[in-house]
């Protein structure tokens, strides 16, 4: 796996899923559900350096105590819609419950979260956050769906349902499929998220900056922010700055931490990091 783990579920790459899928029991699963909490990766603003909101990253607890990320788990999680249903409710549970006093404290703060097609579409989705708690702060939570999602029907028609919620939305993964202006148009995105795989050539390759330059200007004709995914190094995160990238996530500034630590680094920031005025006149 790289620093960007892949949705809330830290889904690995789909040609890896049937190595990596688990056999578990229903009550196995069950178990494991109950045993999930919420880690949080800071999403930095370029400009400032402030942690402008954090991406939900699900994590397990073994029975020993022992903390694991979600590889093999959750395809098999994912065979079941009251599994996925059940993950989902505990996770926006642990958001609510971990996060929420630092929603209450810092007003202009958010947390993101994967979310499948499947449950935006659902009427569910509104009893899920309404019993988990996180629905009084749905006005500063964004649902992330992958590129490849969203441009299906299926996904298209859980965005026009999802968004009356009062859900922000935010299109992950983006620069792994085909889409262009044209099918974007109409999609109620608030947010881009390049992927980290978009993110990597950029110190080497003429083509990449190009490309990432005219992300940039899609997004300014959607009237979204961008934020850029997997960085891991100073000078991707000033290239990405130079070229008009919002925000960035990644190990440079953090991995996935526990509520507590995620409180130190929306207080602290990472004002350091961005000082690209200074740097650019030594």
């Amino acid at each position: 796996m790289t620093n960007r783990e892949r949705n809330l579920f830290g889904r690995p790459p789909a040609r890896n899923r049937s190595a990596n899928r688990v056999n578990l029991t229903s009550t196995d699963i069950r178990a494991v559900i109950e045993r999930s909490t919420a880690y949080f990766q800071p999403i930095v603003d370029l400009n400032t350096g402030q942690v402008l909101g954090a991406e939900t990253l699900v994590r397990f607890v073994d029975s020993d105590g022992t903390l694991r990320g979600p590889g093999g788990i959750i395809e098999r999680i994912e065979e079941n819609s009251d599994d996925l249903e059940a993950l989902t409710w505990r996770l926006f549970r642990s958001m609510a419950e971990n996060a929420g006093p630092l929603l209450d404290r810092h007003r202009g703060f958010y947390l993101s979260a994967n979310v499948p097609p499947v449950l935006l579409a659902s009427p569910r989705l509104k009893h899920i956050l309404d019993d988990s708690r996180l629905a009084r702060y749905i006005d500063r939570l964004v649902c992330e769906i992958t590129e490849r999602q969203a441009l299906t029907d299926a996904g298209r028609e859980a965005l026009a349902i999802a968004r009356p919620l009062g859900l922000r939305i935010a299109m992950d993964d983006f620069g792994t499929g085909q889409s262009g202006l044209k099918q974007l148009i109409g999609l109620p995105l608030d947010f881009l998220k390049i992927d980290k795989s978009e993110i990597d050539p950029l110190m080497k390759d003429p083509t990449a900056d190009r490309l990432l330059r005219g992300v940039v200007a899609l997004a300014a004709a959607l009237r979204v922010k961008v934020i850029a995914e997997g960085v891991e190094t100073r000078e991707q995160a000033f290239f990405l700055h130079a070229a008009g990238v919002d925000a960035g996530q990644g190990w440079l500034w953090s991995k996935a931490v526990p509520p507590g630590e995620l409180e130190r680094l929306v207080t602290s920031g990472f004002s350091e990091q961005t000082r690209w005025k200074e740097e650019s006149r030594a």
